[in-house]
């Protein structure tokens, strides 16, 4: 198993969802106003600001975790080459995964 750690924009929830919800994964684990500072540069840290940050834990067979991550690389350099930005603020990790309990 793998863990996807999915990190993005407030205002990309829906498209977001849509795509986990396009590749049938719906076991997850969402934090709501998750702030930091990186590429994209500071997140804003009160709730439900379009510059907040969500971040999504999801547990998934290997397989389904690499499809998903190609499915999200896509949707990235897509987006990036449409509006011609430098930095786009998706960012998804994978580490490995064991169910102990």
């Amino acid at each position: 198993m793998k863990m996807l750690l999915i990190v993005f924009r407030e205002a990309m929830a829906e498209q977001v969802h849509a795509l986990l919800k396009e590749h049938e994964v719906t076991g997850f684990t969402e934090l709501h106003n998750v702030s930091g500072k990186g590429e994209t540069g500071s997140t804003v840290h009160f709730a439900l600001s379009a510059g907040a940050n969500r971040m999504i834990l999801a547990a998934l067979p290997e397989q389904i975790a690499f499809r998903l991550i190609d499915v999200f690389t896509r949707y990235r350099t897509e987006h990036m080459t449409q509006h011609n930005e430098g930095a786009f603020p998706l960012h998804v990790f994978v580490l490995p995964c064991e169910q102990v309990v």
